[in-house]
């Protein structure tokens, strides 16, 4: 039998948050990652998995979920913010995906699936819309 997918989320905001639980009623093992250890620590006690670390999340993990704001928070997430605490891309796993969920810039999309190609990783470049209540449900749309 094959093992379900691994997802990771990283950002429960009203999104994230939305998006986290609809991928656990589908029935992935679901990560997940917020700078609010106690939002994090809640979905647990739902029945996700909080991960302590930027790290953790992208090891245990087949696809990476990134809702954040903007481009200088996914740069965050991915490769550190430049105060010691690193990002997710060096532990992500050869083969496995990056969702970028922000709205960004064409050529720093662009830039960013390069970059992460040379890592062996997979970039899907997908806004979201449809507000938290499209994303508590699962009907929201994904501009991929």
């Amino acid at each position: 039998m094959n093992k379900p997918i691994s997802a990771g989320l990283i950002g429960l905001g009203a999104m994230g948050s939305g998006m986290a639980r609809s991928l656990r009623r589908a029935g992935f093992p679901v990560h997940v990652f917020d700078v609010r250890s106690d939002v994090a620590l809640a979905f647990a006690s739902e029945g996700g998995t909080a991960s302590p670390t930027l790290d953790a999340l992208a090891a245990a993990s087949d696809v990476v979920v990134s809702v954040v704001v903007n481009a200088a928070q996914t740069e965050a997430v991915l490769f550190g913010a430049g105060n010691g605490e690193g990002g997710c891309a060096a532990s992500m796993k050869p083969g496995s995906v990056f969702v970028m969920c922000s709205t960004v810039d064409p050529a720093w999309s662009e830039a960013l699936e390069a970059r992460l190609a040379a890592m062996g990783i997979s970039y899907i470049d997908a806004p979201i819309s449809g507000g938290a209540a499209k994303a508590a449900s699962g009907e929201m749309t994904m501009m991929t």
